[in-house]
């Protein structure tokens, strides 16, 4: 992969992300889970992956001075806070829906429906961290140089 463009070196990185997501949900659930091929949460997280990717890369190839790998780093930071914060406030909605949802006899069939959507468990700063450190273990291994 060394001869590959960083783009296409990130894409790798989503892409094996996403089929070891899919082999451990698939094997821990005893059952194929398909959906996670295409969830960006989940362990190792999809977004935190790529951008670690990217900025291991980018370090890799340009040093840490370059403005690429400068860019690389902000767009990481805003992204992982984001990530990390954002997704805990919607997690702690989503779980206060939930309950409301579950506990209200008269929602009938809409209750079932909303249930499923409205899981509390979708997204943990765990997920973030397996994604950051997948992410520059792939870089690392797919970069050229000496080893």
């Amino acid at each position: 992969m060394s001869g590959w463009p960083i783009w296409a070196q990130v894409m790798a990185c989503a892409v094996t992300g996403q089929t070891a997501k899919f082999v451990v949900y698939s094997l821990v659930g005893r059952r194929p889970v398909p959906a996670a091929l295409f969830q960006g949460y989940g362990a190792p997280s999809l977004p935190a992956a790529g951008l670690s990717c990217l900025l291991a890369l980018m370090v890799i190839h340009a040093g840490w001075q370059s403005p690429e790998a400068s860019f690389a780093l902000v767009l990481a930071v805003v992204a992982v806070h984001d990530m990390v914060k954002l997704r805990l406030a919607a997690t702690r909605q989503r779980e206060i829906v939930h309950a409301i949802v579950t506990a209200e006899p008269e929602a009938g069939p809409l209750r079932k429906r909303v249930v499923g959507y409205l899981d509390p468990l979708t997204h943990h700063p765990a997920h973030v961290v397996a994604g950051v450190l997948f992410g520059i273990l792939f870089a690392v291994a797919v970069a050229p140089g000496p080893r």
